[in-house]
């Protein structure tokens, strides 16, 4: 759990967080998993002191996050990187509407039995923080988020870092504010 004046707690003993973004390709191997090369990711981000990893900006290959398992990673897992609003003319913005709930739910269900994953994050610097339409969305997506897990905190990378002119923060419904 989080506490703003603590810090994060794990197992009820104060745990500092040393994470890194990591985006889901494998450099010049491509994007397709390998698990030899992923283990030797890790290993590397854990020789560095890295104990938490934030899979920016779409889900993870489950047998990714069964290698978190075994390594003791603590996992964000982030579902979006846009929501209605575009960052390029063909990206997720067109599916947005009639996808994203399945999609979400299918991140959540799959990835909940995880004991890595530790938060969950619904969007990665998402257009909707700078108007009345973030509210109403980010409060969607953190119910469908509760609605098939309460355990986990529910957060979004947000890049408007004034808190009462984040329109995604103002739903009031995040359990943490992330900024970049």
């Amino acid at each position: 759990y989080f506490d703003s004046e603590k810090g994060f707690f794990l197992n009820k003993q104060p745990l500092k967080i040393h994470g890194v973004c990591m985006h889901h390709d494998l450099g010049v191997i491509g994007a397709a998993f390998n698990k030899t090369a992923a283990k030797r990711q890790l290993t590397i981000l854990k020789e560095m002191g890295c104990n938490a990893i934030r899979f920016s900006h779409n889900p993870p290959a489950s047998a990714m996050l069964d290698l978190c398992d075994e390594m003791g990673f603590l996992v964000m897992v982030e579902a979006f990187d846009m929501w209605k609003k575009k960052k390029n003319k063909f990206d997720y913005h067109l599916e947005f509407e009639e996808w994203h709930e399945r999609d979400l739910q299918a991140m959540i269900l799959r990835d909940r039995n995880h004991p890595s994953v530790f938060m969950w994050s619904i969007g990665n610097e998402i257009g909707e923080q700078f108007d009345s339409t973030g509210t109403v969305i980010a409060k969607r997506l953190v119910d469908i988020v509760k609605a098939l897990d309460t355990t986990r905190p529910v957060t979004s990378a947000l890049t408007e870092t004034f808190p009462e002119k984040n329109f995604i923060t103002k739903a009031g419904n995040l359990d943490v504010l992330g900024f970049n």
